[in-house]
C-alpha cells in the first residue's frame, strides 16, 4: 500500500508509489501499459493516470474517474510549471492519487482477480 508523502512529491515518487495500481486499472480495457510503470517519465505518468481515468469512466465508476482526471490535470500543470510552483501542484496530484491502491484493489475484487500490487 502506498505510504503517506512526508517529503515534497516528485514525478518519480508518484510513479514509484502509484504506478502498479494505475497500470492495473488502465489495463482494464486492454490499454497497453509500460513494462515498468513505477519508473515512467512525467509524460508516461500523465498518460497512465489518463488511461486509468478513461477505464473508470468507461466502466461507469465516475467518482474514481473524476479523481484521476483531477490528478492528471495537476500533473500536466506541474510538468509545465516553473520550479517554484511545481511542488504544490505535485502535492495536489498526490492527494488525488492517494487512493489509487484502494481503487485498484476494489477493481480486482470486483473482477475476481488476485492481483498483487
Amino acid at each position: 500500500m502506498p505510504t503517506t508523502i512526508t517529503t515534497p512529491a516528485t514525478f518519480e515518487d508518484l510513479a514509484r508509489r502509484h504506478g502498479k495500481a494505475l497500470a492495473y486499472i488502465a489495463s482494464g480495457d486492454d490499454t497497453p501499459v509500460p513494462a515498468d510503470p513505477t519508473s515512467v517519465d512525467p509524460q508516461g505518468l500523465i498518460d497512465l493516470v489518463n488511461n486509468a481515468a478513461a477505464f473508470f469512466n468507461s466502466a461507469h465508476h465516475y467518482d474514481q474517474a473524476e479523481t484521476l482526471e483531477s490528478a492528471a490535470g495537476f500533473l500536466v500543470e506541474a510538468r509545465d510549471a516553473d520550479d517554484a510552483d511545481r511542488p504544490a501542484l505535485l502535492k495536489r496530484a498526490a492527494r488525488d492519487l492517494a487512493d489509487s491502491y484502494d481503487m485498484a484493489s476494489e477493481l480486482a475484487d470486483e473482477l475476481g482477480d488476485d492481483y498483487d500490487f
